[in-house]
């Protein structure tokens, strides 16, 4: 009896670290207003832990462009984008790229005011992809003024955010897409904005629908999108270490403009992948 339990006991742990792993996939449309085609994606991910991989079957943002992936060893923290065509890896610092747009929105005198988020609804949520969720509505309301060269403008935003959020999905890696963490420009009426929207998910969003109305303060001409984004596929799978490594061959570029890389010392992929500096 002792030896059938020890059996059954490490044939459980040896499945279980087997299929450490998650596969998934999710979609994100959008519908109406200017921008929309630009927040088309479809991705493949793989997740194990502080690591993940995630694929872009179809994209609509030039920065990500099909066929290309973003992969982290570290949680998201050290993140880049991989470009298997022109083999290609490059540093994608959301936080660079949002303290960039922030310095932006100062030049152009860019303010937000007035941001509020009301709770609507919460009750339990129809399971998605097998996993339960907790249904939560939401509305958030803020103004945005621009003033440059002597031009004004003033929109009032107005937003409803159903989200289908689910608990289960413990792993930090899930944050790279399907992210939770609030991305800060410097501009203090945004980055509270920014905050008051991450803090009321809980769980990871397993399906997501945003419909923003955008109204113009002098011209009273209102825009409307709504943008649907929801995980299709979750598999619990085993996946190999070498999911998310960068190939050697591959050669070190920049994704955008920003300022050069450092040195093969402080090299961020040197310490995350554990060599030298590749290309």
């Amino acid at each position: 009896m002792k030896r059938i339990l020890v059996a059954a006991f490490t044939g459980i742990v040896v499945a279980a670290s087997t299929f450490a792993g998650t596969y998934y996939e999710a979609k994100t449309s959008s519908q109406g207003g200017k921008g929309a085609d630009t927040q088309r994606a479809t991705v493949k991910a793989w997740v194990d832990g502080d690591s993940a991989k995630i694929e872009f079957v179809q994209s609509g943002n030039p920065l990500l462009q099909e066929g290309g992936y973003l992969v982290t060893r570290d949680g998201g923290e050290t993140l880049y984008f991989v470009n298997p065509k022109e083999k290609t890896y490059a540093s994608f610092d959301m936080r660079g790229m949002m303290q960039a747009a922030g310095g932006a929105m100062k030049m152009v005198n860019i303010k937000i005011t007035n941001p509020t988020v009301e709770k609507l609804e919460e009750k339990p949520g129809q399971p998605i992809v097998g996993l339960p969720t907790t249904y939560v509505k939401y509305r958030t309301t803020y103004t945005m003024s621009m003033s440059i060269m002597g031009f004004k403008s003033e929109n009032r935003t107005d937003q409803v955010q159903e989200v289908w959020a689910t608990p289960e999905l413990a792993a930090k890696a899930f944050g790279v897409w399907l992210r939770k963490e609030p991305p800060s420009l410097g501009d203090e009426e945004f980055d509270k904005l920014m905050k008051m929207e991450m803090d009321k998910v809980k769980g990871v969003p397993l399906k997501m629908i945003t419909t923003t109305t955008t109204t113009d303060a002098k011209k009273g001409r209102t825009e409307t999108t709504t943008t649907t984004m929801e995980v299709t596929t979750l598999q619990m799978v085993p996946v190999p270490g070498s999911t998310f490594e960068i190939p050697a061959s591959y050669t070190e570029t920049q994704l955008l403009p920003m300022g050069g890389q450092e040195g093969e010392e402080g090299n961020p992929l040197s310490k995350m992948f554990g060599g030298k500096k590749k290309g």
